[in-house]
């Protein structure tokens, strides 16, 4: 994790235990134990015995802000409320150590733990999401930061979500993730889904054994940034169905079924990690014919992987290269994703040839899904032709 990400942690922490935190002054504090008389949740020995009870009291005026502190519980708290229990207070619900302090909702009739619609954040908690199809948590207001929760899903049965950052309403921006664990199950559990979220940032996650580790939706999901992710034995890391220009950067990937599913193709990647097969294409001894125009003169733009061909993210890796055998001499061939406007790479050799990319990690091209990639070249004389295949590394 960062260290403006810790330090970000670390100063709303204090701030949610001290005056003010978001730039909002903390205009009231409650408080939850299960030794608490119930009285008014002003102490701990008046503290609320239900985490619902300290929600319905918390002001949803925009001016105010509650903070509830909720200590740890021998077993868990239990919302136990029909449908999805919804809140449209201001408030900072903060726990202490997430594994003592658990929240669940057994109602039978129950769609998800809890709902918050006003300013919000959460806390040092933990989620579990029982053995149905119950969904978590869903935060609908501008700024809506959870931090250092965990999310158990292990033991559903059925579809659901566990953190779901729904931008129906207005002011969908500027959400915040960070430390969370997602721990799922493969085949029922969406970790994070992001619906209409714009310009936030999810930093220092885990995302394992779910369903679908993070899922993007809405075309107003813009301009979000991942960092410091680690994402693992999922069936599907990354499912991004909509919303443009997101930013993905140290991310770790291992024992997925698949990592990524991107079906806008528009983002940026850098310092993506994980074991990723190599493949050359194409997958033959025949090579794509690049040829040359007249002496010193670029040939014409070929096409090397198709668009169409490219469903995950990429990266090549490797290029090889036989000219003809006759003149010997130099030649160049330039590489393009955007069909010769521009160039990413330019290699020199002379005779057949195996050149790896130079790029240090980190400043290497990972080219979105649905890129082109072309080539042109040329030599000395003029007029010849190289073979080329290309060693790709898809993510």
């Amino acid at each position: 994790m960062t260290e403006i990400a810790l330090g970000w942690m670390k100063e709303l922490a204090e701030d949610a235990l001290g005056n003010a935190t978001m730039g909002l002054a903390v205009t009231a504090t409650l408080r939850v134990s299960p030794n608490g008389s119930g009285e008014d949740g002003l102490t701990w020995r008046t503290a609320y015995q239900t985490i619902q009870a300290a929600l319905d009291v918390a002001s949803a005026d925009p001016e105010d802000l509650t903070l509830v502190l909720i200590a740890s519980h021998a077993t868990y708290y239990d919302i136990d409320t029909t449908g999805d229990p919804t809140w449209a207070a201001n408030v900072i619900l903060c726990g202490s150590i997430p594994d003592f302090v658990q929240i669940r909702n057994t109602h039978v009739a129950a769609t998800s733990i809890l709902k918050l619609t006003g300013s919000s954040a959460i806390i040092d908690l933990q989620f579990y999401l029982g053995t149905g199809s119950l969904n978590g948590v869903i935060m609908t207001g501008g700024g809506a930061t959870i931090i250092r929760l965990i999310f158990d899903g292990t033991g559903l049965t059925g579809a659901a979500t566990a953190m779901h950052l729904d931008g129906s309403g207005p002011h969908a921006h500027h959400a915040r993730a960070l430390g969370c664990t997602f721990h799922g199950h493969i085949s029922h559990m969406t970790g994070l889904l992001i619906d209409e979220y714009s310009f936030s940032n999810f930093d220092g996650c885990a995302y394992h054994q779910c369903l679908i580790g993070i899922k993007i939706v809405g075309t107003s999901a813009d301009e979000n940034d991942f960092a410091n992710l680690d994402i693992g034995n999922c069936a599907l890391g990354i499912d991004i169905d909509a919303g443009n220009n997101q930013h993905f950067h140290i991310l770790r990937f291992h024992g997925n079924v698949r990592n990524v599913d991107d079906e806008v193709g528009d983002h940026d990647w850098s310092e993506i990690i994980g074991p990723f097969n190599i493949a050359i294409l194409p997958d033959n001894l025949i090579g794509i014919n690049v040829a040359t125009g007249g002496a010193g003169a670029y040939g014409g733009d070929t096409e090397l992987l198709a668009a169409a061909g490219r469903d995950n993210p990429f990266r090549i890796v490797g290029v090889n290269f036989e000219p003809d055998a006759a003149p010997a001499e130099w030649y160049q061939v330039r590489f393009s994703d955007d069909s010769g406007v521009t160039f990413y790479d330019v290699l020199m050799f002379q005779g057949v040839k195996r050149e790896g990319i130079a790029a240090p990690s980190g400043t290497e091209h990972i080219f979105n899904a649905g890129t082109r990639i072309s080539a042109s070249a040329r030599d000395v004389s003029g007029g010849d032709n190289v073979l080329v295949w290309v060693e790709i590394q898809e993510i």
